[in-house]
């Protein structure tokens, strides 16, 4: 019975230890008066040995004293380390149901773990994420300052305070989270990337290339830094290098629509006409009947004077909110001319 007691407080404090929780005060303060208690425990068996009565009596009575603030203290460790495992049991709990897609009872056992233990930073950012996954914004802003408050050092948690607020649309302060998230990790691409994402919606486009590229380096399979680094350099009319990036992204990851796209749109304004109908088509091999596709193969067709084929691309892009009235205004053209 007590080997398995033993056993079951080590599998406690194992959990524990993973999941970040330091030995507690309670506990180190025990500990040093088990070790007085056993020292004089020594010295009264000398006394006793050596027939110094006076002496063993005064010693006995300090034993007795460490005794009773010991049976205080092993009852509060108890107490502390059923806590701890019931918040590791919640945690863990969590876990399991953020994996499953369940963020309702994710964050439901994130918070009963944080009633058990509330100083865990891990528990709080892990709650942060499944609120912001579930679009709790502010409840994600939250929990990631909480997290960030009791370790000032955690990156992960001030790159997703950034994303939380960015949410917010207060792009400000999430700049300076994700440059205080890159200040801890230097090498972190995503925070690199989110900020590239303000920079490029703010029209800043030189910063965002700067930003995209350092979150290229560091992480060359980086698909949508190479993506939105090609709108970028396209704003910037850098068309041969927004070319060379939407190659980068398809080098990666072939079978998404964005960069063939982006691809198309910089090789149109390079001048590049057969480069942006095959980007264009292949664009649409990934997003079926995408307007924005029709209409810069339109445009190509249209630059190398295949009127009717390009009246037959701009048409099809009639269906489409966004691109109907550039579309129209291009068949009135090449209809006049007709």
């Amino acid at each position: 019975m007590i080997l398995t007691r033993f056993l079951l407080l080590l599998l406690v404090f194992s959990l524990i230890s993973a999941l970040g929780l330091a030995q507690s005060d309670v506990e180190n303060e025990l500990q040093k008066l088990l070790d007085q208690r056993d020292q004089i425990g020594s010295e009264m068996k000398a006394a006793s040995e050596a027939g110094d009565q006076a002496k063993y009596d005064e010693l006995h009575l300090r034993w007795d004293d460490l005794s009773k603030q010991i049976n205080v203290l092993q009852g509060q460790v108890s107490q502390d380390t059923e806590k701890r495992a019931n918040a590791v049991k919640y945690f863990n709990e969590g876990n399991k149901f953020f994996q499953q897609g369940k963020l309702k009872n994710a964050i439901d056992s994130y918070k009963k773990s944080l009633e058990y233990d509330s100083q865990n930073p891990k528990v709080h950012y892990n709650l942060g994420a499944a609120q912001y996954r579930a679009k709790d914004y502010p409840g994600a802003l939250t929990s990631f300052e909480m997290a960030i408050k009791l370790n000032p050092g955690y990156a992960e948690a001030l790159y997703m305070k950034g994303n939380a607020l960015n949410k917010m649309d207060k792009t400000n302060d999430a700049l300076k989270a994700f440059q205080e998230a890159i200040s801890i990790d230097p090498m972190n691409a995503k925070a690199y990337y989110a900020m590239g994402t303000i920079y490029l919606k703010r029209k800043k486009n030189a910063d965002a290339v700067e930003t995209f590229r350092r979150a290229t380096d560091l992480d060359p399979q980086y698909h949508l830094a190479f993506t939105l680094l090609t709108r970028a350099l396209t704003n910037l009319g850098k068309f041969a290098e927004a070319i060379e990036a939407a190659d980068a992204a398809i080098a990666v990851k072939a079978n998404v629509w964005e960069p063939y796209y982006y691809k198309a749109l910089a090789a149109n304004k390079a001048g590049k006409y057969q480069l942006a109908i095959d980007a264009g088509l292949e664009c649409l091999k990934y997003k079926a009947k995408y307007a924005g596709a029709y209409f810069e193969i339109g445009l190509a067709y249209e630059a190398m004077g295949y009127k009717a084929m390009a009246l037959e691309y701009f048409r099809k892009c009639l269906n489409d909110r966004q691109w109907r009235p550039n579309a129209e205004y291009h068949i009135k053209l090449l209809e006049e001319e007709q």
